[in-house]
């Protein structure tokens, strides 16, 4: 009798578990991954955008690798749901016609600074709401999967902007400059 009832209790955890999770965390936590699969996305334009024009192939591959990197912060998210046997809605994405079309460099890199405060901001918000809502491995997966890496890549895209804005009356040469940098650091890579 024991048994029976262990696997009736099994069964309605199964059932209702998904009813049980509340649809706040759902969905800001599908945002994130909205946003994380929208970076992605303007990425891979902004590195074709550069390839295609042959002059920043650094830049083009930091938006490339940039791209894979903002995939795989979605996939991660997709695959912690997974394990935890929860349901998640994707939806459509699409990028602003004005970002689509972007031409200049400096334009590209103000929009992705912009872009990674916004998947950090909504990354603290599926945080908080994750804490408020005492969905612990939640909580732990976003501070020690998630949050460092958004941090190193903000800080990045934000000492960018810095140096772009301290260097505004040479920014033709900066560019270039940044622009071999980055590609010395392509070639060293196994």
């Amino acid at each position: 009798m024991v048994s029976s009832s262990v696997s009736v209790s099994t069964i309605i955890i199964v059932i209702f578990l998904p009813l049980i999770y509340t649809t706040g965390l759902k969905s800001v936590y599908e945002v994130q991954i909205q946003k994380e699969f929208l970076a992605s996305n303007i990425y891979l334009t902004f590195a074709h955008r550069l390839s295609s024009h042959g002059v920043y192939h650094g830049f083009a591959n930091f938006f490339f690798e940039s791209a894979e990197e903002e995939r795989d912060h979605g996939k991660k998210l997709l695959d912690f749901y997974n394990v935890r046997n929860r349901e998640v809605l994707l939806y459509d994405i699409n990028i602003d016609d004005n970002i689509a079309k972007m031409e200049d460099l400096v334009e590209m890199i103000r929009a992705a600074d912009q872009l990674e405060k916004q998947v950090y901001d909504n990354l603290i918000q599926v945080r908080l709401q994750a804490n408020t809502e005492k969905d612990y491995p939640t909580v732990h997966f976003i501070e020690t999967v998630m949050l460092e890496e958004q941090t190193t890549a903000l800080k990045y895209m934000s000492d960018l902007v810095k140096r772009i804005e301290r260097n505004s009356d040479n920014v033709a040469i900066l560019l270039q400059m940044m622009d071999q940098d980055l590609r010395k650091k392509q070639v060293k890579k196994p």
